[in-house]
């Protein structure tokens, strides 16, 4: 089996990896969000690209075939990536939760509903509390995409912003290794 080093996790999908198998989880998003998991202590990642909150309406019949493998909604995707991860076995705030993307990449808003991004963005946040993970790294909102990518290897997190021609937007990127964590 030959090691896969960068790992695109598209719409709709979920990865789970340690050092030893990916070496990078990358999600590129607009609206979508997406929701990084990190047990840096059994060296274990996880990165859910989330389509939508949660289905709506007949949006989805029972025992239909989903996109993806289990991202498509925030609310299935968190519970699938905490089990993809053994989470169950970790003591609480062993894992740590970035949360990027979320942006609003429509210039008009309408009175049905409020932006797509900012209903993943309340839904993520309202699941990552509810599972009492904490969350490290929040960076979501705006007009712009990013890129949010997680290091199996060297065990930190970076967020880079995108401007709508895909250009980055600055020369910054967010990142953050385990001795810049917050204690």
């Amino acid at each position: 089996m030959s090691i896969q080093r960068d790992v695109q996790v598209r719409m709709c999908e979920i990865a789970v990896s340690s050092a030893d198998e990916a070496k990078i989880l990358r999600a590129t998003l607009g609206s979508c969000v997406g929701i990084g998991l990190l047990w840096r202590s059994r060296g274990t990642y996880g990165l859910a690209h989330c389509l939508l909150p949660e289905p709506t309406g007949g949006a989805r019949a029972a025992g239909a075939p989903q996109a993806g493998n289990g991202a498509k909604y925030v609310i299935e995707a968190l519970p699938k990536l905490l089990a993809m991860m053994r989470a169950d076995e970790a003591r609480e705030g062993d894992i740590e939760a970035v949360l990027a993307g979320g942006a609003n990449m429509m210039h008009h808003r309408t009175t049905i509903h409020e932006p797509i991004g900012e209903l993943n963005v309340r839904i993520a946040r309202q699941m990552l509390a509810d599972a009492r993970l904490k969350l490290v790294h929040v960076d979501v909102g705006g007009e712009c995409g990013r890129q949010l990518t997680i290091d199996c290897e060297q065990q930190h997190y970076a967020v880079r912003h995108f401007s709508r021609s895909l250009e980055p937007r600055s020369p910054a990127t967010r990142s953050q290794s385990p001795s810049q964590l917050p204690g």
